[in-house]
């Protein structure tokens, strides 16, 4: 019991560092096991090692069940082809890199598989509370992210059965591989079929629903150890195939305390495996980082860009997956505990994930994701349409208004140059044969070149109001008009102040634009032609 005492101690100073510093709870909970491992050597305090095995066993199960109740297939429907070319791509290209280096740096061949794996995957745990933090788990980027993690968990349950299965030849690991499979297809019929007949037949209290949920978590685990497969890929794939809506939501509600719980215990435990690296182990691990981060970043952005994404959400994207799993530390549990690994990989893998793990709210900021799309190759051969342009609509950013707010321009056959900084849509832009400019519609430089000074009207739907504050003060002078959408009730009036006119939302800017362009009586393509 004293030893659960300090365990649970340990928990909630580490949980008070990371709402103090605004840091991911688990590397402080690693951290933690470490510092209580340190502590025991000089006998100030005491943890058993049967009670952090226990935690460790019982941690797993739950860590891997609440990684795939997160991870619902619905959320891929009409995106499959894009999550799997990413998701694809990302695995491999980060999998044969990490290898390399491995090998490079003299490892041998089952240490540097076990490196390549631990790289692969980015943690959903991690991504799923950032997209939560900033409410994109329905937006378009966020499904794209969201199902990238459940084929990359996918991926790494088949290869940790694959790796565990290698000492005993080949058959072995394609039977083991198939038993993996057919388990995954089991659950995918009880996601598809059984949950919600459940859902939607029988009246079940939460009670209820939470012992069922338990059951599924032990009928898939007890189906693995019959298929002589780890019992942790029996608690992932029993966790997705509870994860569809509605049953997801309740479960996570339900079992969000007691994994929490559970979860807090297994960082600290795993965390007491950890030994203190010297200064070869810092300086791969710093390699390690380095390449992870710079491949993800620019394999993503690129392969998200080629897919469809825009350009900001493709680097947004790759700054959210540019980090290592908590299944790499699963993966790496499992090579110490069968003896293929040692645990001073172990530690090397753990400061991976620890490290890349801490650097993610800061690499995933808004400000980076705008510093690396200014780097991005620019689109200026349709620019040069808009040189001798006058009496036109300026848009500054496109936006998801661009699309209507354009069909309605060209409803009144007036003439627009479209200025926005991302990449992807100025190539879609000059696909379409619709003059555009890249750049920072708060650059005077840039409103420039659009030629703001000698357009009739300039419509601002750019992110941030602030920024349309520069645009205004460019146009001051000018008789041009300045349409700028707002999102409080003070912007409005700061608008009106500097000479503009504030509108509500991007979709109800292009009906009150219309209103006022009948007020000015802006020139039909008649007139125009005339």
């Amino acid at each position: 019991m004293t030893a659960l005492a300090i365990l649970l101690l340990a928990a909630a100073i580490a949980f008070g560092l990371s709402k103090f510093l605004r840091l991911p709870a688990i590397p402080l909970l690693m951290l933690s096991g470490a510092v209580l491992t340190a502590l025991a050597k000089y006998q100030a305090v005491e943890v058993p090692q049967e009670i952090i095995s226990q935690m460790i066993q019982i941690g797993l199960a739950v860590l891997v069940f609440t990684a795939g109740v997160e991870l619902s297939p619905r959320r891929m429907r009409g995106r499959t082809r894009a999550i799997t070319i990413l998701a694809v791509s990302q695995f491999v290209t980060l999998g044969v890199c990490g290898v390399l280096t491995a090998i490079f740096l003299g490892y041998g061949w089952t240490t540097a598989l076990y490196l390549g794996c631990a790289l692969s995957a980015s943690s959903t745990l991690v991504v799923v509370r950032h997209l939560q933090q900033r409410r994109q788990m329905f937006e378009p980027y966020g499904r794209l992210v969201l199902g990238v993690l459940l084929l990359q968990d996918i991926f790494i349950v088949l290869i940790m059965v694959a790796l565990l299965k290698s000492p005993d030849g080949w058959l072995v690991v394609c039977n083991g591989v198939a038993n993996a499979i057919g388990l995954g297809i089991l659950a995918l019929g009880f996601h598809r079929w059984v949950v919600p007949f459940v859902v939607k037949r029988l009246k079940l209290d939460d009670e209820e629903l939470m012992l069922g949920a338990l059951a599924v978590l032990f009928a898939f685990s007890t189906m693995a150890y019959l298929l002589h497969l780890p019992f942790l890929v029996g608690a992932f794939f029993a966790g997705f195939a509870i994860s569809a809506f509605p049953m997801n939501g309740l479960v996570r509600g339900m079992l969000g305390s007691l994994s929490g719980f559970f979860l807090a215990l297994f960082f600290i435990s795993a965390g007491a495996f950890l030994t203190m690296p010297g200064l070869t182990m810092l300086g791969h691990s710093l390699i390690f980082i380095v390449v992870l981060i710079s491949v993800t970043v620019l394999l993503v952005a690129i392969v998200a860009e080629v897919v469809g994404y825009s350009s900001r959400a493709a680097v947004e994207t790759g700054l959210l997956l540019s980090q290592t799993s908590e299944f790499s530390l699963l993966l790496a549990l499992t090579g110490v505990a069968s003896g293929q690994i040692t645990e001073e990989l172990f530690s090397m893998i753990a400061l991976i994930t620890v490290s890349t793990m801490t650097l993610t709210p800061f690499l995933s900021r808004e400000s980076v994701a705008l510093r690396l799309v200014k780097w991005h190759p620019r689109y200026r051969s349709g620019e040069s349409a808009c040189e001798v342009m006058s009496g036109h609509a300026v848009l500054l950013g496109y936006g998801r208004a661009g699309p209507r707010t354009m069909h309605a321009l060209k409803e009144r056959g007036i003439e627009m140059v479209v200025v926005d900084e991302d990449a992807g849509v100025i190539r879609q832009l000059i696909a379409q044969g619709i003059p555009c400019v890249q750049g920072d519609g708060s650059d005077e430089q840039t409103l420039a070149r659009a030629h703001c000074r000698e357009a009739k009207v300039v419509f601002c739907s750019m992110r941030r109001t602030r920024d349309a504050q520069v645009a205004l003060e460019y146009l001051r002078d000018s008789p041009v008009e300045v349409i700028v959408r707002v999102f409080e009730t003070f912007e409005e009036d700061a608008v009106r102040v500097a000479g503009g006119h504030p509108v509500q939302t991007a979709y109800a800017a292009a009906a009150q634009f219309l209103e006022w362009t009948a007020d000015v009586n802006l020139p039909k393509e008649e007139d125009q032609s005339a």
